[in-house]
């Protein structure tokens, strides 16, 4: 999980130019598989499986299965789109957060999405990756979970 192409003789400093404000200061200096272990790292909430369906009006019903720990769990949720079924699963397992800002960007394998995740009031960037956007924005948000969490 890489979130721009970069060659190996490529300097950090264009790979870091071209993250939104905010992270792009905190990453400075970074190369891209420290910035993924960074911003995307392995922690307590682990995502199995993610899947989504219309149903009534405008809204997603969304099913996943979640590893917290050792524990497995089956949550659904059903809102107006992937992010906020998500944000409202993470939020039934105890591991309420917020999204105070959200960047993504094409990557040659599919999209990368940037949220600055909020928590008990720290904030967070933290970095996901997927095949479109709602994929990218889901992992993004395990990976602002985990951050906020370990804090």
């Amino acid at each position: 999980m890489q979130p721009f192409s970069v060659t190996e003789d490529q300097p950090t400093d264009t790979f870091t130019a071209g993250l939104p404000r905010g992270i792009r200061e905190e990453a400075a200096g970074l190369s891209p598989e420290t910035f993924t272990a960074r911003y995307a790292p392995a922690g307590r909430i682990r995502l199995g499986s993610f899947s989504a369906q219309t149903c009534h009006g405008d809204l997603v019903e969304c099913r996943a299965t979640v590893a917290t720990g050792d524990r497995i769990r089956s949550l659904r949720a059903v809102a107006s789109g992937r992010i906020g079924a998500m944000t409202s699963m993470l939020h039934d397992i105890g591991a309420t957060i917020s999204i105070v800002s959200s960047h993504q960007r094409p990557t040659e394998s599919g999209m990368a999405a940037f949220l600055l995740c909020e928590r008990d009031g720290r904030q967070m960037w933290a970095y996901g990756d997927g095949a479109d956007c709602d994929e990218a924005n889901v992992n993004a948000l395990i990976a602002g979970a985990n951050r906020l969490l370990a804090a």
